[in-house]
């Protein structure tokens, strides 16, 4: 069995937790993790539902994929918040903003991977291969 394919059937039992307030990046992201054949997809309109949802403890999480604009609480704070009780969450940043500003504050508070807006379902799906790659190999 070829890596891929291993990593395909891993997906087969991930939760993840989508954080977004856009349609349109909710409709690419979604038809990416179902591609992947991924079960359990979650949404959340900003970070403060996501982390109400996550603070609830009714359904753990493997992966968080997160817009970083949003109202209420940003993506940069939930991640933030996730970091300090879930240090170890995977955490997929997405963005409209790619400046160097953007990705220091993002790597100092322990994003695993960030995608800029628009993307398209491949860049999303590699991202995700190689966030849960580089956790599995932990």
């Amino acid at each position: 069995m070829n890596p891929a394919q291993t990593m395909d059937q891993a997906f087969a039992n991930l939760s993840v937790l989508l954080v977004e307030d856009d349609a349109f990046a909710i409709k690419i992201a979604q038809t990416v993790l179902k591609q992947l054949k991924i079960p359990y997809v979650a949404l959340a309109k900003d970070g403060a539902e996501a982390l109400d949802t996550l603070n609830a403890g009714m359904q753990k999480y493997d992966l968080i994929i997160s817009d970083w604009n949003m109202p209420e609480m940003t993506g940069l704070q939930l991640l933030k918040a996730v970091r300090q009780k879930w240090p170890a969450m995977p955490f997929i940043m997405l963005t409209g903003r790619a400046s160097p500003e953007f990705v220091v504050q993002a790597r100092d508070n322990g994003v695993d991977a960030y995608v800029v807006k628009p993307f398209s379902p491949a860049q999303l799906a590699q991202k995700i291969h190689a966030v849960l790659s580089s956790k599995a190999q932990k």
